[in-house]
This record gives C-alpha cells, sequence and structure tokens, in this order.
C-alpha cells in the first residue's frame, strides 16, 4: 500500500489515513519536535520559477532586428515626454 506524503505546493497538510496509529504519533512527534527547532522568525521558503530564457528555443523563431525596432517605436508613440505638474490643493 503506497501512500505519497509529498504535500502540494498550496497546502500544509498531508493525509495519513490508513496509516497505523503508532506511525500517525511518530509522524507528529517528529514535526512538533521540527517546529520548536525552527526559529520563529525563520523565511518560509518559496519555490523558485524556472527561467524564461531559452523556452521557447525549439520553436526556432528568428524576429529581425527591424521588427522589433518598430514594435518598439509604435510601443512609445503614445508615451507623453513630458508630465503636467500636479495641481496644487
Amino acid at each position: 500500500m503506497a501512500i505519497d506524503l509529498t504535500p502540494t505546493p498550496a497546502s500544509t497538510t498531508v493525509d495519513l489515513s490508513g496509516l497505523p496509529e503508532p506511525v500517525v504519533q511518530s509522524i507528529q512527534q517528529l514535526v512538533q519536535s521540527l517546529r520548536e527547532r525552527m526559529p520563529a522568525d525563520a523565511p518560509v521558503a518559496t519555490p523558485r520559477r524556472p527561467p524564461l530564457r531559452g523556452r521557447f528555443a525549439d520553436l526556432q523563431l528568428s524576429i529581425p532586428r527591424q521588427d522589433i525596432d518598430a514594435a518598439q517605436a509604435a510601443a512609445w508613440a503614445g508615451f507623453p515626454r513630458e508630465f503636467p505638474e500636479p495641481a496644487k490643493s
């Protein structure tokens, strides 16, 4: 009987149903002892996202520099060059 004890990233609970009571108590004691040894201000580990660079390398895309420059110029065309002074209250 295989039981997956790996919690999902959004969950902090593990399903221990089906395990013998002595095993459940041992796991609870282990978790409690680990919590007692952990500093109260310890940072919570967050999983790292995989880098985006190279994600689409297998698509063999080639975008000409002129197309990139044209898209960039179009994106910045409506951006105000000077900001108005804030209204005085």
